[in-house]
């Protein structure tokens, strides 16, 4: 990675404007005792939250409430129907990391009670209440903390360390931990700040989906050892055995959309998307043979377009590009077919101007060779000449 430092735009990344928590009350639990046929219950008590409409449930599955059938003899054998309804959302585990942050925000998340142990029984409908209003407040913390832009949902660091808190309080010890514990969250609107280097406006030029990859990438890798390792020495919470620094980057994708966006109201599109619906490439002028001047004029007008359409389209110039090299392509490989073509075709050429000499020496006409070799007469007089042979026509 390159320490080039470059200027970086100054943003601000808008919040959700998320919906209010509410609970849904708790009128029933499940027994813990397995039916005839089923496996041992583990911890299949589980708290909700639905990022989109603020829900905040209690979830129980009933795994062990139902005869296994005799096929499943691995989890993987379970139909994936089923094995969503023992278990809906997207699991917020304890050292949820790179992977989690990198995609979308799922529309529901789920976290594990720990329960169903000596000392922890499993939850009765009192204590499942009471545990839904202990977590409501950092329920509200993580919704009201996504960043958004362009219509998505991002993680930041303030959502992050609420989804561990739901962790916390959802474990055996039910105690939330100081912003502090979590210093391995940051943003990445703070490492730019004091970092600019990490900045790449390389990116600004892609299409949405393939920006949404390079930001996943980019927060993978961001806290790696390997990129950029001189942000450690700002950001990040040493491990304890000091062996190196912890570091989580966090709302890359919605930072870069921010930028992109520059704050234009109208919604983003993928050209991709856009020209399914509408056949633009195919319905263009673009051909191999198109200039560099004329496929940026041509993307120019098509951006245009939409925009009088109220869109905005991103990566045209990828689909626009990517459309002449394929264009371009089939031509390269039109060139092998022809070029193979005619040179068998040489080879015949070759053979008929000996037949066709030899026709002369045997004393036929120009009129009786032409016809038979498929060429004009003034050709096979044109070669008479150069043999010197006496045209019996012209005797």
């Amino acid at each position: 990675m390159s320490n080039e430092t470059v200027s970086v735009p100054q943003i601000e990344v808008a919040t959700y404007q998320a919906p209010r928590v509410t609970i849904t009350p708790v009128e029933s639990v499940i027994p813990s005792e397995p039916v005839a046929g089923s496996h041992k219950p583990g911890a299949y008590q589980h708290v909700l939250l639905n990022t989109v409409t603020g829900e905040l449930s209690f979830h129980e599955s009933t795994q062990h409430r139902e005869v296994w059938d005799r096929r499943w003899t691995a989890i993987n054998d379970v139909p994936r129907a089923t094995w969503k309804r023992w278990h809906p959302g997207t699991l917020y585990l304890p050292g949820s990391g790179a992977e989690m942050w990198a995609g979308q925000v799922p529309e529901l998340l789920c976290w594990t009670v720990d329960s169903g142990f000596t000392g922890h029984p499993y939850l009765d409908v009192e204590a499942a209440n009471a545990l839904l209003e202990l977590v409501a407040p950092y329920a509200q913390q993580l919704l009201d903390g996504f960043f958004e832009a362009g219509g998505e949902l991002d993680w930041s660091a303030t959502s992050a360390h609420a989804g561990r808190q739901l962790c916390r309080l959802t474990s055996r010890h039910r105690e939330a931990a100081q912003r502090e514990v979590d210093a391995d969250l940051v943003d990445l609107a703070e490492i730019v700040a004091r970092c600019p280097q990490v900045y790449r406006p390389g990116l600004l030029g892609l299409s949405l989906d393939k920006l949404a990859d390079e930001c996943a990438v980019h927060t993978r890798c961001l806290g790696s050892e390997h990129w950029y390792p001189e942000i450690k020495k700002v950001f990040g919470k040493p491990y304890r055995d000091g062996s190196g620094v912890g570091l989580h980057v966090l709302g890359v994708r919605s930072w870069y959309r921010t930028v992109l966006m520059d704050g234009d109201p109208r919604p983003a599109r993928d050209f991709r998307d856009w020209d399914v619906e509408h056949g633009r490439l195919a319905a263009s002028e673009i051909t191999s043979e198109t200039t560099d001047a004329a496929l940026k004029a041509w993307i120019e007008r098509e951006e245009l377009h939409a925009g009088q359409q109220g869109v905005r389209l991103f990566g045209t110039a990828d689909a626009a590009h990517s459309h002449r090299a394929r264009l371009r392509e089939q031509d390269w490989d039109r060139l092998a077919v022809v070029g193979a073509e005619c040179a068998r075709l040489e080879k015949y050429l070759a053979e008929r101007r000996q037949l066709v000499n030899r026709a002369i020496d045997w004393g036929h006409s120009d009129s009786d060779i032409a016809g038979r070799a498929r060429i004009s007469r003034q050709a096979v007089h044109k070669m008479r000449e150069k043999t010197g042979a006496d045209d019996p026509t012209q005797a």
